[in-house]
């Protein structure tokens, strides 16, 4: 199972998201899903953050949503 991040703004302002339902516009990056929620792996998110895999299937410089990360880090 994977899980849809999207980008939300523009510009420099831009944050990656969670995208639940995939119906955001644009672009998408896509992480493995938890077993237990409706959340992306924290070892998935981890790789993809230090490779810069997000910001380079997105097409743009994000960050992260606080909300994610921290959700993640639990």
């Amino acid at each position: 199972m994977r899980i849809a991040i999207a980008r939300d703004g523009d510009g420099r302002r831009a944050r990656a998201v969670c995208d639940h339902d995939s119906r955001m516009g644009g672009r998408g990056a896509y992480l493995c899903r938890a077993t237990d929620s409706e959340l992306p792996a924290a070892d998935c998110l981890a790789r993809a953050t230090q490779r810069g895999g997000i910001a380079r299937a997105l097409r743009t410089a994000v960050t992260l949503d606080p909300k994610l990360v921290e959700s993640v880090s639990r």
